[in-house]
């Protein structure tokens, strides 16, 4: 996994692989803030998850969802047509009106990119730069961006860097006020109580460092110079260690030189 500085925020890249359970969690009586869910959670799953986020827009008054959201199989909305379904509680795929049965699907409020292209659709009211909440999928990985609401990104902003980090597709959430998470280089607490939530537990405890370089860094298929080339890092990026060993960290994408990292 890694993560980038984005507007105020983060937009991780989480391989799919490194995933151990990922699902949607209604909130108790559909009001509730990330505080509070993440304690009920962490009771009904044995451990508290990695990520916790605010998930569907809702409205305020009735509590009932006002963009697509199925729960353990119960269906609360599903009108609009794209989002992005959790079929085995393990990996997230993009489908349209949750083709795939998956148990838990969440929908867009709306869609940022499809089949590799910017969407240019901006609902009413979400306009602007604002904190969100969005979720894309590419090249085998899960794309998390989570921007708190004191800076935030305009929709076409967004859409952009989910294209520059390998999305294929990705859907926006409910964002302003509603914006909350836990995640694990920053949490942002708005206080709002929201109707749902996505969680993600990663299968590894998160050994997060940054890379400290002044152009960039190699990363390597083996541990050691001479081994093939096979893409960089640049100052600043955040990269999760699954091995170290030798002077060497293994990442998702490889191996890079441990004298270049340094811990979050």
């Amino acid at each position: 996994m890694k993560a980038i500085n984005y507007k105020g925020g983060k937009l991780y890249t989480v391989p799919q692989s490194d995933i151990e359970y990922i699902g949607y969690f209604y909130g108790k009586n559909g009001s509730e803030t990330v505080k509070n869910a993440k304690t009920r959670i962490a009771k009904l799953r044995g451990r508290a998850p990695d990520f916790l986020m605010n998930a569907e827009l809702f409205d305020f008054d009735t509590r009932k969802a006002a963009s697509d959201v199925v729960s353990g199989g119960v269906i609360h909305r599903l009108t609009e047509g794209y989002g992005i379904a959790f079929p085995d509680n393990k990996t997230a795929v993009f489908s349209y009106k949750n083709n795939v049965g998956a148990a838990d699907y969440i929908g867009a409020y709306p869609v940022l990119v499809r089949n590799s292209k910017e969407e240019n659709n901006v609902p009413a009211g979400i306009g602007g730069r604002r904190g969100r909440t969005a979720l894309g999928v590419g090249n085998g990985n899960l794309l998390v961006a989570l921007l708190p609401d004191k800076d935030g990104a305009t929709l076409p902003e967004l859409r952009r860097a989910f294209i520059n980090s390998g999305a294929e597709n990705a859907i926006n959430l409910d964002g302003g006020g509603s914006t909350q998470f836990y995640a694990p280089l920053g949490n942002h607490f708005s206080g709002r109580r929201v109707r749902g939530f996505i969680g993600v537990w990663l299968k590894t405890k998160a050994d997060f460092r940054t890379v400290k370089v002044r152009t960039s860094l190699n990363i390597r298929a083996g541990a050691g110079v001479l081994s093939k080339r096979v893409g960089k890092l640049y100052n600043g990026d955040v990269v999760m260690v699954l091995e170290e060993k030798n002077g060497w960290c293994r990442i998702s994408s490889g191996w890079v030189s441990s004298l270049y990292l340094r811990k979050v």
